[in-house]
């Protein structure tokens, strides 16, 4: 289902965006690649030009502003003829303080690319998979729905929403030929690792991260197998199934950040 598919995939100018753009390539697939950094696309896409594949169509795109989703779904839509596979793996980092940011616009911005972007793709999109009798969406979360640990509330707040929407959405289409699936990096070698800007408050061993060709090669996997979800490594899996876990080990890991600087907003 993947050679010569029509694909849509956000946040691809590094990491895991960026390893699984070269992997649905290298499957034949037709890619419009999306991000905020216009150069990386374009290096992306001549990469795999070079590799002898179909080369992407680059659209430069700010998921953090609304409208901008809906607006990216019908420039690729316009340039590939159609979109036959939704990959929303856009994600943005806010180590921050809940109690010094509250919903500023730092915040806010945050979960339009984390959360409502990937709503707004999979609205714009359904449509012509409607149509067509035939489509794919995949929304990348991430383990750290499972761990609330101190300084990532916002991004864990906005991927477990995410998690929750998607297996909605699944549930919503579950009468059509619409195939939902979720993706559920574990920790992984990418820009976007949070966890290594964590203030820790002496060296804290964290589970080695893999490499995002790894999560690219487990999430092609998946397509072409029709599950509904993946979760790589697949040690990653014990939070999500068994929740007393993520609540074990989160304040474990909360004593270990030091979060003396948090300003405590006043009653």
């Amino acid at each position: 289902m993947i050679s010569a598919a029509r694909i849509l995939l956000t946040g691809a100018s590094s990491g895991i965006g960026r390893a699984l753009a070269l992997a649905l390539a290298a499957e034949g697939a037709r890619l419009a690649v999306a991000a905020r950094r216009e150069g990386e696309l374009r290096a992306l896409a001549a990469e795999i030009g070079e590799r002898g594949h179909p080369v992407p169509t680059v659209l430069a795109c700010d998921l953090s502003v609304p409208g901008a989703a809906a607006d990216l779904a019908a420039r690729a839509r316009d340039a590939l003829g159609g979109i036959d596979v939704l990959v929303s793996n856009a994600g943005v980092s806010l180590v921050e303080a809940q109690a010094d940011l509250g919903d500023d616009e730092s915040a806010r911005a945050s979960f339009e690319t984390n959360f409502w972007s990937p709503l707004a793709l999979a609205a714009a999109v359904l449509p012509g998979m409607r149509e067509a009798g035939s489509g794919t969406i995949v929304n990348v979360t991430s383990t750290v729905q499972a761990v609330p640990l101190p300084l990532l509330g916002y991004y864990g707040a906005a991927k477990a929403a995410l998690a929750q929407a998607t297996g909605s959405l699944r549930h919503e289409l579950r009468h059509t030929p619409i195939r939902v699936l979720e993706v559920v990096p574990g920790s992984t070698d990418t820009p976007l690792r949070d966890v290594d800007r964590l203030p820790w408050r002496a060296p804290t061993r964290t589970p080695p991260p893999v490499p995002p060709e790894s999560v690219a090669r487990a999430t092609v996997r998946a397509l072409k197998s029709g599950r509904r979800r993946v979760v790589h490594p697949a040690y990653s899996l014990l939070p999500l199934e068994l929740p007393v876990i993520g609540r074990l080990v989160a304040p474990v890991a909360a004593r270990r950040i030091d979060t003396g600087g948090v300003l405590v907003p006043r009653r």
